[in-house]
């Protein structure tokens, strides 16, 4: 799936410019992510919570290898989708990740092709939305 993903990543532009997007207003959704590698699978679990509270939660568990990181992308990436299938248009996004925040802002290097790939998927599905912002949260 990351060879899969890294080819059809590599034709995507990144064009997000994430400071620039206008400000959030009384819509705006917050989406809470974390995902995990370990030995025997990977998963993930988010909860997308609306402008009146409404919450909506999920877990994931993945039926293919991903590393600790890849599955904080994955976790992210499947809360966007979700978010843009509900139609959410402002969504405020939460990681714990300090990794994943930092790539997606540009203040760390996505060395790893697989990462790269992943960030051009973040940044290709935030443009779908009028605003987006990501903040990395304290893992406790």
């Amino acid at each position: 799936m990351v060879d899969n993903l890294a080819e059809t990543a590599a034709d995507m532009p990144v064009i997000c410019d994430l400071e620039k997007l206008p400000a959030p207003s009384p819509e705006l959704w917050e989406l809470y992510t974390d995902g995990a590698s370990i030995s025997n699978g990977a998963s993930a679990g988010l909860i997308l919570t609306g402008p009146h509270q409404e919450e909506h939660t999920y877990v994931l568990r993945f039926n293919f290898k991903v590393t600790n990181n890849e599955a904080k992308y994955e976790a992210l990436l499947a809360g966007m989708r979700i978010a843009r299938e509900l139609g959410v248009r402002k969504l405020q996004a939460y990681v714990d990740s300090q990794s994943v925040s930092n790539q997606i802002y540009g203040t760390f290097d996505a060395n790893d092709k697989s990462m790269q790939s992943y960030l051009a998927l973040v940044h290709s599905l935030a443009d779908t939305f009028i605003y987006f912002n990501i903040s990395q949260i304290p893992r406790s």
